[in-house]
């Protein structure tokens, strides 16, 4: 079995997993991470990097939301997000999705974006494009902000970090067409990925938030950099602040971002 092949398997398995938790958790069963009564982990979310980290190769590297990181110095790490949009999953909305990217030698060469409640698996092969549900996407061809359907989210600690995002908001808001806030940016980027979204940005993202999504991106023909405009793989991943789309709507949303003042 091929990594992309192996990376899709694991997706789904999650995905049921999850799905078999749908409907029967709710917020008042999830633990708090870090003291922030915003930041929910769920029994779903353990059960299912458990699972993830199970089908793993043992010699491989592990990058995960959940801790279980192995660090042995490995030529491929897979980055994996058991449940993204945990706080969607607990209040019955269905954008949530497992999140698998993987990298080898210091690229990315699989991606796979899985969102059970919705149907939709997004896959990307380094070279081979990406496609949704087997379908080949590509990302808007919309350039103009006025145009554009954007998406971002916030900070669990938004009320502790002087770089909150809502003065993007406001000023993006009032240039763009729209702005939605999903709760769960691995799926933010799969839905640039497939023009469904014009673009996105976001602070204060985690690399299993975006190492998939950012392969998806780029093989639909996007660009995905942090808010200096660089796409290494590095920034991207470990930067937190991200933006999203064409190349030409991407400068423009980077034009519009206040400076950061203490990420």
């Amino acid at each position: 079995m091929s990594v992309i092949e192996l990376a899709e398997s694991m997706a789904r398995g999650a995905g049921d997993l999850l799905v078999a938790h749908y409907g029967s958790l709710r917020r008042i069963d999830a633990d708090r991470k870090r003291g922030l009564r915003r930041d929910l982990v769920s029994r779903a979310d353990i059960e299912a990097e458990e699972y993830l980290i199970g089908r793993i190769p043992e010699a491989d590297d592990v990058l995960a939301e959940e801790g279980h990181d192995r660090d042995l110095g490995a030529a491929r790490k897979w980055v994996v997000d058991p449940l993204d949009g945990t706080v969607n999953f607990l209040h019955g909305l269905p954008f949530w999705c497992v999140s698998i990217g993987v990298v080898e030698a210091g690229v990315l060469t699989a991606g796979v974006v899985h969102a059970p409640a919705l149907a939709q698996t997004f896959v990307a092969e380094a070279g081979k494009g990406c496609r949704l549900n087997g379908e080949r996407v590509h990302v808007s061809a919309t350039s103009e902000l006025a145009e554009a359907i954007l998406a971002t989210g916030f900070s669990y600690q938004r009320n502790q970090v002087p770089d909150h995002n809502f003065d993007n908001f406001e000023t993006l808001g009032m240039a763009a067409a729209g702005v939605r806030r999903m709760g769960a940016a691995a799926l933010d980027l799969a839905y640039v990925a497939c023009g469904r979204l014009d673009g996105f940005w976001e602070l204060h993202l985690s690399a299993w938030d975006v190492a998939a999504g950012t392969l998806l991106i780029r093989e639909a023909g996007g660009q995905v950099t942090d808010f200096a405009g660089s796409e290494d793989l590095d920034r991207v991943l470990f930067n937190c602040n991200i933006v999203a789309g064409n190349p030409e709507l991407s400068a423009a949303i980077r034009a519009r971002l206040h400076p950061l003042r203490g990420l």
